[in-house]
């Protein structure tokens, strides 16, 4: 197994629905096939842990862990990881990133 970094692609409609302000810093995300999505068929939805309803973002069509992932789900239902925020030199706001492990 190796540890992974993606890039978030956040669902703006999160904060609205969960009453969130923000992500917690200890948390926990799952990983999974989002088939409700309906702009991509192959969507990645990422979860935060209490929110099951509404996909806290989605992995990026073109990140570089993204077939990888898609393989796996296709033996395991969901795969587990949290957000961090990373701050990127030349960057004024912090980036979100989900951490797991393949």
């Amino acid at each position: 197994m190796s540890r992974r970094v993606s890039n978030l692609a956040f669902n703006r409609e999160f904060p609205a629905a969960s009453g969130l302000s923000g992500i917690p810093k200890e948390n926990t995300v799952r990983i999974a096939r989002d088939r409700q999505n309906p702009f991509d068929t192959e969507a990645v939805g990422v979860w935060l842990e209490g929110f099951p309803d509404t996909p806290l973002g989605w992995l990026y069509r073109k990140d570089a862990n993204r077939d990888a992932v898609l393989e796996k789900l296709q033996t395991v239902e969901e795969i587990g990881g949290h957000v961090e925020m990373l701050r990127r030199p030349g960057t004024k706001a912090p980036q979100k990133v989900v951490v797991f492990w393949l």
